[in-house]
């Protein structure tokens, strides 16, 4: 039997691997020692995907009743569920936070967060079109071609700084400036 439950805390286990639920089921609102208990109850997590949820005191479940345990097969948040979709819209967002979300369109992909790193441990920063660009050349550095048709060399002896703009980028990957 399917049934709904509140969820009172979460933490995975430690031979099981699993998010284990502690749950409240058919009881009053707010008197979570009376309602019906259940504790440790496994929630199985869709392939791939992996969730780590704020508990709080809208955080529900979805279970099945075997027996005396219970099987949570879907978690959701009656406070902090997006209502904002556009239609045809699938949107993969944080638990902790709506506004960090992957939003996928008819056309395009939207990421939203206040930082994306592109790679474990990214570190260095992206350049865009119209972005200001700075190169030195260390003193030094020898130069080899023509001039007038004859061979040429030309070392530096002082540094030189050469300055300009980025004048093109992907025509796929957009940047916010």
């Amino acid at each position: 039997m399917l049934t709904r439950w509140k969820v009172t805390r979460a933490a995975f286990g430690a031979v099981s691997k699993l998010l284990e639920l502690q749950l409240r089921g058919d009881g009053d609102e707010g008197d979570d020692d009376g309602a019906a208990p259940e504790d440790d109850a496994p929630f199985y997590q869709q392939l791939g995907v992996a969730v780590r949820p704020v508990v709080a005191r809208s955080l529900r479940a979805l279970g099945v009743e075997d027996g005396d345990e219970v099987a949570v097969l879907k978690l959701w948040d009656r406070a902090t569920t997006p209502t904002d979709l556009d239609a045809g819209e699938t949107r993969v967002y944080a638990a902790g936070n709506l506004a960090t979300a992957l939003r996928l369109l008819a056309s395009q992909a939207v990421l939203d967060a206040a930082t994306v790193l592109l790679g474990a441990g990214a570190s260095k920063g992206v350049a865009r079109a119209t972005d200001p660009v700075s190169v030195t050349i260390p003193t030094g550095t020898t130069f080899t071609g023509t001039v007038g048709g004859s061979p040429a060399t030309l070392t530096t002896t002082v540094p030189v700084t050469c300055t300009g703009t980025i004048t093109s980028g992907s025509t796929t990957v957009r940047a916010k400036d």
